[in-house]
């Protein structure tokens, strides 16, 4: 049987994350043996997670999207480096606590693992107020290194829009990457603020069943993936008619989006509807701020959409904050994403 993209992608992701944390710890440890002068200090840490976000949304703003869904495989080699800054990023932030003599593999996984929202306790359990760091095997190592690849394809996916909007996919992903290396940056901070301890006990396999069959955040719910599309695009809609002006390459965007093989005939009528400038209430929002990977997509599409034809008018950024209220992120969080575009 033919593997399906989000499979192809977490295959390939994971492959090359495989050797992703050896390879960070033994150059970092090479450089500051070499050039100790260069070890992040305590009061650079918030320079070093705003460089690293810069930095990782030009990577992901300048990937080549091809059009449609299976395109996403070509942006690979971006996500990896990206995810590689983004360890390197953990690794600064535990060298600027003092913690350097203390990263390993485990902690960086652990680290990253959290800050993607998913359970780390197999590997980085809180305990008295102070983090442990248990020993993984490589088959454990493996099995966590898969889960992060799994999530690493399922938020890129949802967050590159090329499928519906030609052109926008890499803005949105750059929004994306940028918050997300935010997240990641003040994870690490957070918990490098603690006493760290290197677990002798080693991870038993058995330990990590339960977090690698937790369902995806999208998958908890009882709304489907094809309902939180829709909801999606009568978001981006709303956007589109915000300024009151429509313009062609946007109501091309619109006719390719309501082709969309998930959507029912009665939600391609709505959609319809509301492009042709039907009042119509938002429904779903509660659905998608009940799905952070959906939620930051939307957010991240939207800004890209805002921002594709180089004017972002002041009725457009009011409707993205007042959506990401909505969503549930905070004012802050919201700016940034804005700001990242």
């Amino acid at each position: 049987m033919e593997k399906s993209l989000t499979e192809r992608m977490q295959g390939e992701i994971s492959e090359k994350l495989e050797d992703a944390f050896e390879y960070v710890i033994r150059t970092k440890n090479d450089h500051y043996q070499k050039m100790p002068q260069e070890i992040p200090r305590f009061d650079q840490i918030d320079l070093l997670i705003q460089s690293s976000a810069i930095k990782n949304a030009a990577i992901s703003g300048g990937a080549s999207l091809i059009p449609g869904p299976w395109g996403m495989l070509a942006v690979v080699p971006e996500l990896v480096l990206v995810t590689r800054n983004q360890i390197e990023l953990i690794y600064d932030i535990a060298a600027a606590h003092g913690k350097k003599e203390m990263i390993t593999r485990e902690l960086l996984l652990g680290v990253f693992i959290s800050a993607m929202g998913t359970g780390a306790g197999t590997v980085l359990v809180m305990q008295g107020g102070k983090y442990l760091v248990r020993r993984a095997s490589l088959q454990v190592l493996q099995r966590l290194i898969a889960l992060l690849g799994g999530k690493i394809t399922q938020q890129a996916i949802k967050s590159a829009v090329s499928k519906w909007f030609p052109g926008v996919g890499a803005l949105a992903m750059a929004a994306w990457t940028n918050y997300l290396t935010k997240q990641i940056g003040k994870k690490a901070n957070e918990i490098m603020s603690h006493d760290i301890v290197n677990d002798p006990n080693t991870v038993d396999i058995e330990l990590i069943k339960p977090i690698e069959m937790e369902a995806p955040a999208d998958l908890q719910s009882d709304v489907s993936t094809e309902m939180l599309e829709y909801y999606k695009l009568q978001v981006l809609i709303g956007l589109i008619r915000i300024d009151g002006n429509i313009s062609a390459e946007e109501e091309a965007y619109v006719t390719q989006a309501l082709e969309h093989p998930g959507l029912t005939p009665d939600q391609r009528l709505r959609l319809t509807a509301q492009l042709g400038g039907e009042p119509r209430e938002l429904e779903g929002i509660e659905a998608l701020a009940a799905a952070p990977d959906s939620a930051i997509a939307l957010l991240s599409s939207m800004t890209a959409l805002a921002k594709q034809d180089n004017s972002f008018h002041i009725t457009e950024k009011l409707y993205i904050k007042q959506i990401g209220k909505l969503l549930g992120f905070s004012e802050e969080d919201v700016g940034e994403v804005v700001a990242s575009i």
